[in-house]
């Protein structure tokens, strides 16, 4: 019967347990067990009211199926939390221990209430297996954690904060408080046993709590049962306080981490895109409430796990910016300070201006309405600290957006305040007149074919007006970067030796806009954009190679925003396809020991890694790997349109730190290599700087991956 009460006895002839046996009024749980959810629903409501609160619009209810999967993968299979191995092993842990003890708890509760049949033989062994198993690697897990947090204290976890502590207490408690429950229940069922083998099955059932239950041997079997009464409440008291405490600390990551599962951004890495931006009102985030509701969700997403800034070469600079902490934990407290005004103008329908007039705002030490996200919260210097590497979010466990909200923040000072470095100025003066943000005259955007004796090889349209198969979209650093033409000219000689069908658009190519864009002047992005879209249009072209993993990230992922939809390459894609067609064959092996830098436009916005590494070594490059690379490499300093802005190293804490292209550097020279080899003229000109500043270069030359080839194939 649901409210009698079952006294525990000795072992079964059917292995077996009896939910709730030795607790008297076991059935009340079930009543106390509102309070808790009650509570849960509650705080899952004010989330969502927070959430609901986001201005900016995002839409997320596409490839249902392929969320589906994304929230299961992720959620369920920790793909992305046990990249880290150790910690990551043990939330997975964590995780799957708690999941299999809440299903076990749930199939204890539905016995009771809709009288489901109790586990049994063979079943009931596996089962209690599984749970007993799982929930003792929680335990460790949770442990270790522990251990990880306030032992080693990695540089990552430089935030902790005493809840931190209390919540690992609290579970460390309910975990722990279980095993002595079924170490007490097997003992006292031992002891109330006729013969060892009554019970043996426990054994099988429950391994550790069968070890547990040898701690109690000496009691007597009264002693066992008050004990384990009396710790069953405990237990319950406390896993009652973990439930309602879940949306209201860091545990609701819990929850809102699946939701961030599923709304990911599952298209290719992209800035997002300004619609009718001639008819836009504002431009950009100003306030906090302004982004859309996946941001929102991001903040409550955030674990503070530190892999954002373990990762971030502007943190690992000494810069202002720390993705975890000075941007998406500093939003996060503004927003959870902000949001009780923004709900009470919401519901009195007065103006959030008004809002900041009452008496309780007036009371407060700061006043959140009247805080400046720019400036105040986030404030400038982190804004343009950016890079635009991706490490950040190739690295969160949450798939948090980051470079999104850096953006939006600087489309506002931009493009609304007029506040922003002059370099980036001067930046959007050049792209304005010349189409290019080095200010050189653009009617010489095609000189360096003469000027490197490759003309002749080259389509140039619309003067030689012949068919080709591929544009090729050669970028501002060839047309105008003198280094970078001699990368331009080894690959217009590759591509004329494999026999490609190419064309040129010389005069009639602009800048992709990739730099105005990261730095904020969407405008000046969307009209180069539509010269472009233009041009290509013209001429029919279906299929570009790009020289720039910059113009390549543009064109490829973010020009369809507008219409351009074309097969779009980065020329060491086509090297390589190349060569292993045979239709380019390396007549030596250069036999050099090199280091490779991947660029972040290439690698962590692309996914491109094997293929500039196969072209290497059909050149017979020595390639050694270097500890930062593929995903993890350390960006040049270069991207998010600060290749035009100043760096100056920084001296914090009593640290001097270098800049990020010569920490970088440093890096690659490790091994001693003979060449360090780039794919991107913003990098090539970063490393080469480093590399002088190292005083490396007698030992050490820096080049592009076409140059590398071109060598091989003289």
């Amino acid at each position: 019967m649901i409210f009698g009460f079952h006294p525990l006895e000795g072992g079964y002839d059917v292995p077996m347990r009896v939910v709730g046996a030795n607790i008297p009024y076991e059935w009340l749980i079930y009543v106390i067990m509102l309070i808790p959810v009650s509570v849960f629903l509650f705080g899952f409501w004010k989330k969502l009211e927070v959430w609901l609160l986001a201005k900016g619009e995002i839409h997320r209810n596409d490839k249902i199926a392929q969320r589906i999967w994304s929230w299961f993968v992720f959620s369920f299979a920790q793909a992305r939390v046990i990249r880290k191995p150790l910690a990551g092993w043990m939330h997975a842990f964590l995780f799957w221990g708690f999941l299999v003890l809440f299903l076990a708890a749930g199939i204890d509760a539905m016995h009771n209430m809709i009288s489901w049949p109790h586990l049994e033989g063979n079943f009931y062994i596996g089962f209690s297996w599984v749970v007993d198993v799982l929930g003792f690697l929680a335990l460790i897990g949770v442990m270790v954690l522990g251990f990880v947090r306030y032992f080693q204290k990695p540089e990552r976890l430089n935030d902790t904060k005493s809840s931190d502590g209390w919540i690992i207490l609290l579970i460390f408690a309910i975990l722990l408080t279980g095993y002595f429950i079924e170490g007490l229940r097997i003992a006292a069922q031992i002891k109330l046993s006729t013969t060892i083998q009554q019970i043996a099955y426990e054994r099988a059932a429950s391994p550790f709590g069968w070890m547990f239950a040898s701690f109690f041997g000496s009691m007597s079997v009264d002693a066992m049962l008050m004990w384990h009464r009396l710790l069953w409440w405990f237990h319950m008291a406390i896993a009652f306080l973990f439930i309602a405490l879940v949306p209201f600390t860091k545990l609701w990551h819990i929850f809102a981490s699946m939701l961030n599962y599923t709304f990911r951004d599952l298209e290719p890495s992209a800035n997002r895109m300004v619609y009718n931006i001639e008819e836009a009102e504002t431009f950009g985030v100003e306030n906090i409430e302004d982004f859309g509701w996946k941001d929102l969700l991001d903040l409550d997403s955030c674990i503070r796990c530190g892999r954002c800034q373990e990762n971030c070469p502007a943190y690992n600079t000494g810069k202002h910016l720390n993705p975890k902490v000075t941007l998406i934990q500093n939003m996060k407290a503004h927003l959870d300070a902000k949001a009780p005004y923004l709900l009470a103008a919401k519901a009195s329908g007065a103006e959030v201006e008004e809002m900041a007039m009452t008496e309780e705002a007036a009371a407060e030490e700061v006043n959140p309405m009247e805080q400046s996200l720019l400036y105040d919260v986030v404030g400038s210097e982190v804004i343009w600290d950016c890079t635009n590497c991706r490490a950040c979010m190739e690295h969160c466990p949450m798939f948090i957006e980051h470079i999104p909200k850096i953006v939006e923040m600087r489309r506002n000072l931009v493009m609304w305040q007029g506040d922003m470095p002059g370099e980036a100025q001067m930046a959007f003066t050049n792209m304005e007149r010349n189409y290019n943000p080095w200010g050189v005259g653009w009617a010489g955007r095609a000189g360096w074919l003469e000027e490197r004796g490759v003309r002749e090889m080259v389509n140039l349209l619309p003067e030689d007006g012949k068919e080709f198969e591929y544009l090729l979209y050669a970028g501002c650093a060839v047309s105008f970067d003198d280094r970078y033409k001699r990368v331009g000219e080894a690959l217009v000689r590759l591509l004329n030796k494999a026999g490609v069908s190419f064309g040129y658009l010389g005069t009639e190519e602009y800048c992709c806009g990739d730099s105005a864009r990261r730095l904020g002047n969407e405008y000046l992005y969307q009209t180069l954009v539509s010269q472009n879209l233009e041009s290509f249009n013209n001429y029919g072209v279906k299929k570009i190679i790009v020289v720039c993993p910059h113009g390549y990230t543009a064109l490829k992922n973010e020009y369809p925003q507008m219409g351009g939809n074309y097969e779009v390459y980065h020329y060491t894609e086509i090297l390589a396809k190349l060569v292993a067609e045979g239709k380019l064959k390396p007549s030596k092996s250069l036999g050099v020991k090199m280091t490779y830098h991947d660029s972040c436009f290439l690698g962590r916005h692309n996914g491109v890694y094997d293929q500039p590494r196969k072209v290497l070594k059909a050149a017979g490059g020595q390639v050694v790997e270097i500890e930062k690379a593929k995903e993890f490499g350390f960006c040049c300093g270069a991207g998010g349109g600060r290749m035009w802005l100043e760096e100056e190293a920084v001296l914090k804490d009593g640290i001097q730190y270098k800049r990020i292209n010569d920490t970088r550097t440093d890096q690659l020279l490790v091994p001693n290599p003979e060449m360090i080899v780039t794919n991107c003229p913003f990098c090539l000109t970063m490393i080469a700087d480093g590399v002088k500043a190292a005083e490396a270069e007698e030992n050490t030359k820096v080049f592009d991956v076409a140059e590398v080839l071109w060598k091989a194939m003289e």
